[in-house]
């Protein structure tokens, strides 16, 4: 049983397809089965089900995953220990650009009080970002708190911070004049909103920004799923934008007080991955 071969067979189980895997690794998927070939040889098991075109994980494959992870992240700390003075300990993170727009800083002046450590940042949405992270194919990964849920045995998480979801505006925006304004006053105004969520990447409609007031219909008039496009549609004052308090900040937005109630909306960040991991996170 080589390292080599259990890295292959967890990529394998994350795409569920030779061609996808091997697409992944840069290499033909007949080397890929080869390795695959060689990995049940040394384990006596089949560690797929043919279903289809799709390879799925059987009980067996099942059993061997958290092992491979183990195994193989064992392999990484071995060569990384032994190198420690010749090369950096590099450290995958996996997440949404948008909560890698603020926690890409944070967690890069935790690393330069370590030098030794290289982050590496992988743009996927939540879902796929802790699947990479059970395949062993990142150490980290950032979510939000609705995925704690889906997290696996071994996989723990700590609390980063909120995201405070505000209504933002231009500084030439009407309502610029005059930040308070009723309920009824703003979402009569022209909304930029996404109908992907930035967070799961699904589908979900113009309320996937976290819009909360259901039973107030926003007038939309712009569908952007490109936070940077969006930005210049509040930046120039023609939309309105339900946006991070971190982008309103960092774009020198003004966020629109309500004179009642509250149109605010706060997202808990978790960091995930192996405990061992965490004392770059804390």
């Amino acid at each position: 049983m080589e390292i080599a071969d259990l890295k292959k067979f967890l990529v394998i189980a994350r795409h569920q397809s030779l061609q996808k895997a091997a697409l992944s690794l840069d290499i033909t998927p007949s080397a890929l089965s080869k390795s695959l070939k060689r990995l049940e040889a040394s384990l006596e098991v089949k560690l797929f089900d043919r279903v289809g075109k799709t390879l799925r994980l059987n009980e067996q494959g099942e059993k061997l995953q958290p092992r491979a992870i183990a195994l193989t992240d064992l392999a990484e700390d071995t060569h990384q220990a032994l190198r420690a003075n010749k090369m950096p300990l590099v450290c995958k993170v996996a997440a949404p650009s948008i909560l890698q727009f603020k926690w890409a800083c944070v967690l890069g002046r935790k690393a330069v009080k370590q030098p030794q450590v290289l982050l590496e940042f992988d743009t996927e949405y939540e879902a796929e970002a802790l699947q990479k992270l059970v395949n062993g194919e990142v150490q980290l990964a950032i979510v939000t708190g609705e995925m704690l849920s889906h997290l696996p045995d071994g996989i723990k998480s700590i609390e980063l911070g909120d995201i405070q979801m505000q209504v933002a505006m231009g500084q030439t925006h009407p309502l610029a004049m005059d930040t308070n304004a009723s309920v009824e006053e703003v979402v009569a105004h022209p909304f930029a909103v996404p109908n992907t969520s930035p967070f799961c990447g699904e589908q979900r409609g113009v309320g996937c920004d976290g819009w909360q007031l259901r039973h107030l219909t926003r007038r939309v008039q712009w569908v952007v799923n490109d936070y940077a496009v969006l930005s210049q549609l509040v930046k120039g004052g023609q939309a309105l934008a339900f946006l991070p308090d971190f982008m309103i900040r960092e774009w020198q937005l003004k966020t629109v007080k309500v004179t009642s109630g509250d149109l605010s909306y706060k997202e808990r960040v978790f960091f995930t991955g192996a405990a061992r991991l965490f004392t770059l996170g804390e």
